[in-house]
This record gives structure tokens, sequence and C-alpha cells, in this order.
């Protein structure tokens, strides 16, 4: 069955073949966020800007708003440099930075050459910014007033500038230096009494970022105090911009998606999956599974130093999977936790020995619970062709092996992602794949260390 937007995506396609009223009814009756998730769909960045070069600029510009960076960057490719300039100019100077930096150094510089100045002056300071921070996401059109003004002149002068702001939730309090002194909402000034002054009804200590902090920060500020925009200020206080709540959620959306990939060993990228070739695919992926594959060779290792053992009871080699598959599922428990556990704030480096005393004990919890199901394995597996007596020595092997397999996993797993915090690395770096290989070779020799005390000894 077709998706609602994959109806709509024909229903695009044939009006495009059709008169030019076709297409505007269509657009006239279906959202822009709706219309850009149906040209994303589409075969080629070409036939992507063959569609929008048949909209009025005005609803293009819109649409454009609500593709991937990376998308509207290729369909660029696709659009005269004129018009391309004079979409960019209409969109919000934040979503034009974003495709300006995707775009090689050249052809970004021609085309804010072609921007309207103010535009482009705009678009040229906010990607001065390191990429992923709170100045490169900020809106630079925002409500400013004086703390010494009435709530009938705040009102007044938003209805004179209401139309050039893209977004008004706050009313920003400055001085006379451009220095934020407070914030008031717009429903506390829209509900109070007209002489009421702003300075008598303004919080006077805001939540503020800097330009350098990491949106992902940003993001988490504004869901931890409910805010629905964060102003930016320099080291001195000034105001220079604000970060809405719609830039977050694009920003939690792209940084969940991210941690995502990493979680499972592979490179993240904004490219849409059906534009990459199967070339660009390999290369996310291959340096995890060469680095795993390598790693991989010390469990070999262990295996090949025990191979004696194996061959005077096979047995043992039965079991192998189960142990090193159920450590590494537990360990990939744990970094998931933590990882998600840091990313909320709730973990940090202080708290590390907090962290592995409390895995310990739940990894002895689950161990020994996994563990009584391994012995009773171990004996039902062995119980023809080997001796009662070796029968037990076994299963108590199995049994030991599965405990400390898990607690060494869980232990381990939560260590992991709070240094690499710790060492600016991106804890979901510390992914399943790398806390399983880690796993593997421990946990053989654990095993084949129990089996030499207990069924050799």
């Amino acid at each position: 069955m077709e998706t609602r937007t994959e109806v709509l995506l024909e229903q695009l396609r044939e009006a495009l073949q059709q008169p030019p009223d076709a297409l505007q009814q269509l657009l006239e009756e279906n959202a822009a966020q709706d219309i850009a998730e149906a040209l994303a769909l589409m075969d080629s960045p070409a036939e992507q800007a063959h569609a929008l070069l048949h909209m009025e600029e005005t609803t293009a510009s819109e649409v454009i708003e609500y593709l991937e960076p990376t998308i509207v960057a290729e369909i660029l490719e696709h659009i005269p440099l004129e018009t391309a300039a004079r979409l960019l100019q209409r969109i919000p100077a934040d979503d034009a930075a974003q495709i300006v930096d995707e775009l090689d150094t050249a052809k970004a510089e021609t085309l804010l050459q072609q921007m309207a100045p103010p535009e482009a002056r705009e678009v040229r300071e906010l990607l001065e910014y390191p990429e992923n921070t709170a100045g490169r996401l900020m809106v630079r059109q925002y409500v400013r007033v004086r703390p010494d003004w009435t709530v009938e002149m705040c009102l007044d002068y938003l209805r004179q500038v209401g139309s050039e702001i893209e977004t008004i939730y706050y009313l920003y309090v400055v001085d006379t230096r451009q220095r934020l002194v407070g914030v008031c909402s717009l429903r506390d000034v829209v509900v109070s009494d007209p002489s009421k002054r702003i300075e008598q009804m303004m919080e006077t200590e805001p939540i503020v970022v800097q330009p350098e902090t990491d949106q992902e920060e940003v993001a988490n500020l504004l869901s931890k105090y409910d805010l629905l925009a964060v102003p930016v200020v320099d080291e001195l206080g000034r105001m220079l911009g604000i970060v809405t709540v719609d830039d977050v959620v694009d920003i939690l959306v792209s940084e969940s998606t991210e941690d995502v990939l990493k979680l499972g060993g592979v490179e993240a990228t904004e490219e849409p999956y059906f534009r990459q070739r199967p070339w660009d695919l390999a290369r996310q992926r291959v340096r995890w599974l060469v680095f795993l594959f390598v790693a991989q060779l010390f469990s070999g290792a262990v295996l090949r130093t025990y191979d004696d053992a194996i061959q005077k009871v096979t047995a043992l080699a039965w079991f192998i999977p189960l142990l090193i598959g159920s450590g590494g599922n537990a360990g990939a428990q744990t970094t998931t936790t933590i990882t998600r556990a840091i990313a909320l704030g709730e973990v940090r480096w202080q708290h590390i020995l907090r962290v592995m005393a409390r895995e310990l004990r739940t990894g002895l919890l689950l161990g020994s619970l996994i563990g009584v199901i391994g012995v009773v394995n171990a004996l039902i597996w062995t119980r023809m062709g080997y001796a009662w007596e070796d029968q037990l020595h076994i299963a108590l092997t199995v049994g030991l092996a599965q405990v400390g397999i898990i607690t060494l996993a869980t232990t381990v797993g939560s260590c992991l992602p709070i240094i690499a915090k710790r060492l600016n690395i991106d804890p979901a770096v510390m992914s399943a794949p790398f806390i399983t290989t880690v796993v593997d070779a421990s946990g053989l020799l654990l095993y084949f260390t129990l089996a030499q005390l207990i069924v050799f000894r």
C-alpha cells in the first residue's frame, strides 16, 4: 500500500505535466512540509530542481526550508545561480547558512555574491562560528525592548516590527549597550496591565548560551527548562541572537540518528540512503569492520592456545557461542544505558566508580540468573558420552564462566563511555561492536582458565 507521501509524489509528478494551474492547486492544498517530504523521494536532484522551478519562488523557498541541507545543496547545482540566490535569501539565515556550508567553497562564494548584501552578510557571519554550535544556529531577528518601557509601548512596538520577526516567543530586555538584562514571555506581556513597566515583570536571570556552546547542549537546556527559545550572548553579555525550539527538534533528531549509527559501528551521514552508492555505504562501515576484525584475532589466539583442551574435551567448544554471545549482549546493554545517561547529564566523570560498582552488582545478579540456565543446558547436552562427574565439572565451568563473563561485560561496558567522554570522544563510539570484541577475547580466556582449574584439575 502506498503511503500518503508516495501518493503526493505521484500527484506532484502528474501536476508538473499539466498546465500551471494544476500544480498551483496541489501546492495550495498541501503544506510545504508535505511537499518537501514528497520532493525528497524523487529520483534525482535534477528532477527535484525541475519541480521547484515550476513553483512560485515564495512557495519554493518555503519547501526548501523543510529539506535536508545536503539535498538542497545537490538541487542548487541544477538551478540557475540567480534563482538559487533569490530562493536562499527568502529563507531564515540560519537555514541558508547550513545549505551554503554544504556547497564547495567556490560555489558558495559565488552564490553569496549573488544574494542581496544584507542577507549575504548575515549568512557569512553565521558561517564564521564553528559547525554544530549555537552561533551557527541562531536567528538574528528577535524582539528587543528596554526595561523602562511600559507594556503598552511594547505592544505598539510589536505591531510595527512583528512582520519582520520570524518567531516571537519572548521579549528580550537590553540596556543601551545591548547587554541582556532580562526576558519577558509574550504571554505575560499580553495579559499584563498596559501601564506596567517591563522591569517590574521581567526575569532578571535568564538561561543563556554562548555562541560556541555545542548544539546538543543547547537542545538539552531548552528541554530541561521548557523554553521555546534561548538567547545567545557574547562574553560581555551582549545579545547576538536566539536559538528557537524548531531548530532544536531538528538537532535532537540529527543527534539521535547519529548516535544510533555509531552504536552500530557506522559513520554518521546526512545523505539519504538511496542517494548513497554501495561504495559510500562500504566506506562508512569498513573502518569499524577492519578494527573489529583485527581485534577478533585475539579471540583466535586464545582458542589456539587452548586447542589441546578442546581436543580432549570437545564439549567445551559447544558452549563458546552461548557464553560469548550473552557476554556481548550484556555489555552492549550496559554501554547503551550509560551512553544515554551521559547524554541526559545523569552520569559524569566523578561518578565512574559508583557506576562501575553498581554495574558490578547488576552483572553478578544477571550472571547468576543466566549461569543457572547455563548449568542446566550443559547437563542436558553432556548427558550422552560423558561420565556424571565430568558432566558436573563441565556444567560448573559453564555456569561460573557465565557469571564471570557477564559481570566483566557490564563492569567494563559501564566505564568505557565515561572514559570516552572524559577524553572528548563521543561515548557512542564505545558501542556494541566494541564491547562485544573486548568481551570475546577476555571471556574466552576466563572460560578456559576455569576449565583448566575445574575440568583438568
